[in-house]
């Protein structure tokens, strides 16, 4: 009896050591930008071929350094410093597309061919990298909890510096979509603001870790619930106090959403949810077949543009106002 005993209860130490080894090791992959993810796992979470990006993300990324840009830094309200890319147009713009990029990227990666269509629309854009990305400070990834938070704190930055009257367009990918949608519900969200996109984003960044552990064939709990408590202790913040669907239903901005048809990463019925829950009074929704997370853009670039250009026309007025330079 007593050697059964032992063996159970060896089994359960053994079980919950385990367990935990697995859960720390998750909170690392995903918040601590220290650890770099293993490609063959990133591979195995999004379900995406990415390498046939490659090339062409080498070709717009030496494009956009080409083209130049200014370099702004601010102080988040946890005092790291956070960075900022500005590229004008050729001529003078009152309009300022500010972009939120995903989930271990960086602002300049992700945007460089919308930056491209903005550009040519002759508006600014302003790219940023978010905590903990790109030259940014901060050990951890917060999947929006801490972004949106800094990235209200850019849009105070853009009009005290560039004026109280600029109009500007707020365009989210992936982790960046459910930070511009956080953004969204805020009370304080700059009236400055004309329209918000959001390209693949989740509902919550619980439902989101929750989804991948079941595609993954992981136990959903304990592992979630122990990642969540680790990440509580180290980078500060529950992933449960965040979440972009409950703040979309307070939104009244105008909302784009987009979404990819074959996106594995972000599941699309995440965008139908999202969308239905919008309460703002001017939202539209775009599906692009077949494409993946992150490339709607890519494999639908004329219907994401035709979409862009009608909330443009609808929601952007002409430069009126003095740029401050």
């Amino acid at each position: 009896m007593k050697k059964i005993t032992k063996a159970v209860m060896g089994t359960v130490a053994a079980a919950t050591t385990g367990y935990l080894l697995l859960a720390d090791l998750i909170d690392k992959l995903i918040v601590d930008r220290r650890y770099a993810v293993p490609q063959s796992f990133a591979d195995k979470v999004s379900g995406a071929d990415i390498s046939s990006l490659a090339d062409l993300c080498a070709t717009n990324m030496k494009w956009l350094e080409g083209y130049g840009y200014e370099k702004f830094s601010i102080n988040s309200d946890r005092g790291q410093k956070l960075v900022g890319y500005l590229m004008k147009p050729e001529k003078p713009s009152d309009v300022f597309v500010f972009g939120c990029h995903g989930y271990r990227s960086d602002g300049r990666k992700e945007f460089n061919a919308f930056a491209q269509y903005y550009l040519k629309k002759g508006f600014n854009v302003f790219l940023v990298d978010h905590v903990a990305a790109g030259e940014s400070e901060g050990k951890y990834i917060s999947f929006d909890r801490y972004e949106y938070a800094d990235a209200l704190k850019w849009l105070t930055f853009l009009t005290e510096t560039f004026g109280e009257n600029i109009q500007i367009i707020v365009h989210g990918v992936s982790m960046g979509a459910a930070t511009a949608m956080m953004m969204s519900g805020a009370g304080n969200l700059s009236r400055n603001v004309k329209f918000i996109v959001s390209d693949c984003g989740y509902t919550s960044a619980w439902d989101e870790f929750e989804y991948k552990l079941k595609a993954l064939k992981i136990p959903v709990q304990p592992i979630l619930n122990t990642v969540n408590a680790i990440n509580k202790h180290r980078a500060g913040f529950d992933f449960k106090d965040t979440s972009a669907l409950e703040s979309v239903k307070k939104a009244t901005v105008p909302m784009l959403f987009v979404h990819g048809g074959a996106d594995e990463f972000v599941p699309t019925y995440m965008a139908y949810l999202l969308y239905d829950a919008c309460a703002s009074e001017n939202k539209d929704l775009l599906i692009v077949d077949g494409a993946d997370h992150a490339q709607s853009y890519i494999d639908g670039q004329s219907a994401y543009e035709e979409k862009l250009d009608k909330f443009i026309d609808k929601f952007i007025v002409g430069n009126k106002t003095e740029v401050k330079q």
